[in-house]
């Protein structure tokens, strides 16, 4: 049996992105218009068309925000991420020590996007790999050799789905 869990995306952090791109479009129509009416030229085309790849970069990743997906199925988690932040992870079921709700960590990015997920390294805790559509909501998975935190719907009904699954493993 699979459980997919769809969680539910902060306001806040795609306003963020939303914001970032309008504001990065907005650079590259004005070196564009810099390139054509100021002695900029050349240099003005390439940081538009620069600025563009970025405004891209960002599009993609608040698009990436609304297909993460959690997976759980009698023996895995598997966690559906964008490789703009590391792709898709499965978390055998057997390997997982513990289960926690927790607040959302101040944490080192190691690799990734912010307010989205990736690498991180977190004080108290080590290397993490975080999935994360809100500030809210999270849980906090350890294994053997890696942590995880996600932020599932509902994360104590999520937490009491997982142990069960463990426990029937």
């Amino acid at each position: 049996m699979k459980i997919v869990n769809k969680p539910e995306v902060s306001r806040a952090t795609s306003f963020l992105y939303v914001v970032l791109f309008v504001f990065i479009a907005a650079l590259a129509v004005f070196f564009l218009f810099a390139a054509y009416f100021t002695p900029m030229g050349e240099v003005g085309v390439i940081a538009s068309l620069a600025s563009l790849l970025v405004a891209a970069i960002v599009l993609t990743i608040l698009a990436s925000l609304y297909r993460t997906r959690y997976i759980l199925t009698d023996r895995e988690l598997i966690i559906e991420t964008t490789i703009l932040i590391g792709g898709n992870k499965s978390v055998p079921l057997e390997a997982v020590k513990s289960i926690e709700k927790t607040l959302m960590p101040f944490g080192v990015r190691l690799f990734g996007a912010s307010f989205h997920g990736g690498y991180y390294h977190i004080p108290g805790l080590g290397r993490a790999f975080l999935s994360i559509t809100n500030l809210s909501n999270a849980l906090l998975i350890k294994t053997d050799k890696r942590n995880y935190i996600i932020t599932p719907n509902r994360p104590l009904d999520s937490k009491g789905t997982m142990e069960r699954k463990i426990e029937n493993l």
